[in-house]
């Protein structure tokens, strides 16, 4: 009898060396991953079955280079370093930066120093 979470995963038969039919359980592919400001698809950010198919990657394949890479979209990357140079030179104050984007807004002006 499988384990209940079992139920409803795919099934895969193969033959032991023994001669016996087993059965093993396939595990699917983990979920794309999302901007945390506006929930889009992040692309160049791997998802495969585990941790096991993404560590089998190089460095560079895993996570791109880019300023807030695998957090923002390209969209709200340019949104943040925008209102980071806005803050930085004076024109808006860091209070009036809508709050969810507030914490990439810092770290931009920390990076860009």
């Amino acid at each position: 009898m499988p384990v209940p979470h079992e139920r409803t995963s795919k099934k895969k038969f193969y033959r032991s060396p023994g001669g016996a039919a087993r059965v093993t359980y396939i595990r699917g592919k983990s979920g794309r991953h999302h901007c945390a400001y506006c929930g889009g698809l992040l692309h160049g950010v791997p998802h495969s079955k585990g941790v096991a198919g993404t560590r089998a990657l190089s460095r560079s394949q895993r996570r791109p280079s880019a300023l807030f890479a695998g957090k923002l979209c390209t969209r709200c990357r340019a949104t943040a370093v925008e209102e980071a140079a806005k803050v930085k030179s004076g024109f808006k104050a860091a209070e009036a930066v809508e709050l969810s984007l507030k914490p990439f807004v810092l770290e931009a002006m920390a990076r860009v120093e």
